[in-house]
């Protein structure tokens, strides 16, 4: 199960590359996401830090955390946005620019902001259904299997948002309506684009990152291993960068082929159509 979903996995996302390959300005949402989600983070928890020096009250950091949590969210769902809308017309054939992403990312603006609420109030009764559950196994199933139906549930909602323009309630039926007309009830697995380029960045990363951590416990060498560390940290940051555009261009495609059945240019109708692992009937 686990190797076909590997399999899977690197057929589309080797297809969302070709798209990506042809458009590469769609690597761009995610280069200006980061510093947009560290500006976020600085100007939202800056205020709390600042309060909890003066009054030493931890109200405040957990008050300003949780609007930081939201504001992470908010940027992560804006971009996001932006990019399905890019990867849409990029699958489409005509030609995106960064400017039409974001000027599509804000004409859902209201959506986008009701969307990140609710992710950051699910992710937050996550944490704490996994903090309840501490080391127990069977809190352990409950908290994956969770995120598991959370993550599938989910799973069209941004291009949903972006394509179609409907609100956080409509986005979640609309993701849930389409995973079951199309895959059925019974989902248990998906392939993972973003994974599968991770996989491949890891190699580099221990390759680089190993001997680093190695060279700065000895003497005269922490030089060489400051700069294999800062090496291994640009491959993942990169692996990060490419591989959530790939699934991002993955998601619009799925969704493109969930709602009308046909394939975008570059993309094999098999592997979309087991892109989800259907659950075995026992016999």
């Amino acid at each position: 199960m686990q190797g076909g979903r590997i399999s899977r996995g690197w057929a589309l996302a080797k297809q969302s590359f070709v798209v990506l390959r042809a458009d590469r300005s769609l690597l761009l949402f995610p280069v200006i996401a980061m510093p947009a989600a560290l500006a976020a983070a600085a100007i939202v928890m800056g205020p709390g830090i600042a309060l909890y020096a003066a009054d030493n009250q931890e109200a405040f950091l957990i008050a300003f955390g949780a609007l930081t949590l939201y504001a992470l969210t908010f940027v992560t769902v804006f971009f996001n946005t932006a990019l399905a809308a890019a990867a849409a017309r990029s699958l489409g054939g005509a030609d995106t620019t960064v400017g039409e992403g974001l000027a599509a990312a804000r004409s859902r603006l209201g959506v986008i902001a009701a969307w990140a609420l609710v992710q950051t109030v699910v992710g937050i009764v996550i944490s704490a259904i996994q903090e309840a559950a501490g080391d127990s196994i069977v809190g352990r199933i409950l908290v994956g299997l969770v995120n598991f139906a959370w993550s599938a549930a989910t799973f069209f909602v941004i291009p949903v948002i972006a394509l179609e323009g409907v609100g956080p309630r409509d986005a979640f039926k609309r993701s849930v309506s389409l995973l079951r007309e199309r895959w059925g009830e019974g989902v248990v697995g998906t392939a993972s684009v973003s994974g599968v380029v991770f996989l491949i960045a890891l190699l580099p990363i221990a390759a680089l990152g190993v001997p680093g951590v190695m060279l700065l416990s000895g003497g005269g060498t922490e030089v060489v291993g400051g700069v294999l560390l800062g090496l291994a940290a640009v491959v993942l940051v990169a692996a990060m960068l490419v591989g959530g555009t790939a699934n991002a261009i993955f998601r619009v495609a799925l969704y493109r082929y969930a709602t009308d059945g046909v394939a975008a240019a570059g993309f094999d109708p098999k592997q979309l159509e087991s892109a989800f692992a259907p659950k075995r009937r026992r016999r």
